[in-house]
């Protein structure tokens, strides 16, 4: 079976393992008492699951995801068992619960769709395809022709099982070329960069990731289209109805898709959310679909020890995007893939976790010189290899440690005034 080029586009050199003496496992994973709880999340209407929906402690950076079949486990310090737990998903009413109104086992989580009245639009909303060939005709109006520079904030973390087992984040510059151009790379450059130094050492293996800022670029889907956009392979997938939901204020379309039964190769499923005024593209969520899992270690996996065998569990990316003086621009990428691992002679299997982060936070059109190639970071460079290369300790400053369950908007917060405060100084 071949694999059609578009997905191992996306999919290809994510994730390299290598047999070494070590894992850097930061010490602040310390064990503290936890409250376990179970569950799944469903869409209250149709009881189908909800796939990587958001669970989070209220006011902390603990949280989880639930998985491809809605299912959640999430554990709860003690310390902060008081806060409320927060259950969100786009286009979806949030739920607060107390701890005390969960069970630990068999939760059911019944989420409502935020809906709105469809008035005029029916006619289009119930066209899927119509809906998303135009999205597609649309970007050079919605995104704009010109290249732009853009400052973005970048974190990646390997996690085996509930520990951390190795983080680096830093400061990107990125240089986005034209949308009228797909086959015209962007090019990022690191301003500042760091990785953990908090560490100890365990006998494993030791996971690294490869090309991480990479496949970030790519999942800009409104420039580089995946299959379930393309007409090429419309025939592939099955799309639901389009609904319509009410986000930030404006009227979005949402469109769910999934692969055909009997197809046999790497497709997707997931959703779609276009602006009903403009049919800009605002987010995707899509995620490797089980029948394609199977077939995908073979991509995922760059290299791994002979004793070694590799499952792929979960292959998640989502983007999202910003409207910013009448154009749509780039606002975050996230991608998560999670691999089960069984060495022979071992016990028990072990569970990794390989996530990115990328957050645009600022963006100049006006002062645009793009850079040398020799300045930018290579497409199948390890990031976390090279990072402590653009270390400053002047930069970082007080903040001195890095929190890798940090909500991504705080770190954007925190990270925006120390680019302000040196670049004054």
């Amino acid at each position: 079976m071949k694999t059609n080029s578009k997905n191992y586009r996306l999919i290809a050199g994510l994730l390299a393992i290598f047999l070494l003496s070590f894992i850097v496992v930061p010490v602040w994973a310390q064990d503290e008492p936890v409250a376990t709880i179970k569950g799944k999340i469903i869409d209250q209407k149709t009881e189908k699951p909800l796939v990587f929906a958001s669970i989070m402690v209220v006011n902390t950076g603990i949280g989880t995801v639930s998985n491809n079949e809605g299912d959640f486990i999430l554990k709860i310090p003690v310390s902060v068992r008081d806060n409320g737990i927060r259950f969100s998903f786009m286009g979806y009413k949030s739920l607060i619960y107390k701890l005390t109104d969960l069970k630990s086992d068999n939760n059911i989580i019944s989420m409502t769709l935020e809906t709105i009245n469809i008035k005029d639009v029916v006619v289009r909303a119930n066209d899927p395809l119509s809906l998303i060939k135009r999205a597609v005709e649309n970007v050079p109006e919605n995104y704009g022709t010109s290249p732009y520079l853009c400052t973005a904030f970048y974190r990646e973390s390997i996690m085996q099982n509930r520990q951390y087992a190795g983080v680096a984040e830093a400061v990107l510059d990125v240089y986005k070329s034209s949308y009228n151009n797909p086959s015209s790379m962007d090019r990022i450059k690191v301003y500042k960069g760091r990785k953990s130094q908090d560490v100890k050492r365990m006998d494993t293996l030791i996971f690294k990731l490869q090309g991480g800022h990479y496949v970030a670029m790519l999942l800009d889907l409104a420039k580089h289209p995946e299959t379930f956009m393309d007409e090429e392979y419309f025939n592939n997938y099955v799309y639901e109805p389009v609904t319509i939901t009410n986000i930030e204020g404006r009227e979005t379309y949402v469109i769910e898709f999934a692969q055909k039964r009997e197809i046999e190769d790497i497709y997707y499923e997931g959703r779609l959310y276009l602006d009903v005024n403009s049919l800009a593209i605002k987010k995707a969520e899509f995620w490797i679909s089980p029948k394609g899992l199977p077939l995908a270690d073979r991509y995922l996996v760059k290299r791994k020890p002979a004793d070694t065998k590799v499952k792929t569990v979960s292959a998640f990316y989502s983007v999202d995007y910003r409207e910013i003086n009448n154009r749509w621009t780039l606002n975050h990428v996230r991608y998560e893939v999670k691999f089960k691992v069984d060495k022979k002679h071992h016990w028990f299997s072990k569970t990794y976790t390989s996530t990115v982060d990328l957050a645009v936070t600022d963006k100049d059109t006006v002062n645009v010189t793009k850079f040398k190639l020799s300045e930018s970071l290579k497409p199948n460079q390890v990031f976390i290899d090279h990072v402590s290369d653009y270390y400053d300790e002047n930069f970082w400053g007080n903040y001195n440690i890095i929190k890798p369950e940090e909500p991504i908007e705080d770190a954007i917060k925190r990270i925006s005034k120390r680019i302000k405060k040196y670049q004054s100084s």
